[in-house]
């Protein structure tokens, strides 16, 4: 990565391509886990999605490095998906996303952050835990949020998933 600064600007519609091969590559982090080769050949998340919600993206220097997919959802803000370039991986990028999200979450006046992951590894459950997240009580699932959940178990193994949530500060 370049010396710049990581600047946050909205998604524009010609970048859709390039933000699904970050998705891609990051899921090449999966290749040595066991359990999760399933993630190598899984399809990269629809074009279509990119207008559901606010995609930001995170970039130095005109690089794409990452981005960041969010919509309100049962009154919190719901991230359907945070991606960093592998080679950038521990260089804070998917911290100033998260951060980004929870600005927005503060400044829609939602309840808190929301998110479905990975109970491991490291970067998935781990990595939201360290930066504040925690299990969202299940009275706090609304239906909106329990459509992801059913649309998840269709195709992942809910023992290896969990539903983390950060309030708004």
């Amino acid at each position: 990565m370049k010396t710049g600064e990581i600047t946050l600007r909205p998604h524009r519609p010609d970048e859709i391509d390039a933000l699904r091969r970050i998705e891609r590559n990051a899921h090449e982090r999966y290749r040595s886990l066991e359990g999760f080769g399933f993630t190598l050949t899984a399809p990269a998340i629809a074009p279509e999605r990119f207008s559901t919600g606010e995609t930001l993206v995170a970039e130095v220097d005109n690089r794409l490095l990452g981005y960041i997919l969010m919509q309100p959802i049962d009154g919190l803000n719901y991230i359907a998906s945070i991606m960093v370039e592998p080679d950038l991986s521990g260089r804070g990028i998917g911290a100033v996303l998260l951060a980004a999200a929870e600005e927005k979450t503060r400044q829609s006046s939602l309840s808190g952050t929301v998110l479905a992951t990975f109970r491991q590894p490291r970067w998935n459950g781990p990595w939201f835990r360290k930066h504040g997240f925690d299990s969202i009580l299940e009275a706090m699932i609304g239906p909106g949020l329990r459509a992801i959940l059913q649309r998840h178990a269709t195709f992942l193994d809910m023992g290896t998933r969990e539903m983390l949530w950060k309030p708004a500060r």
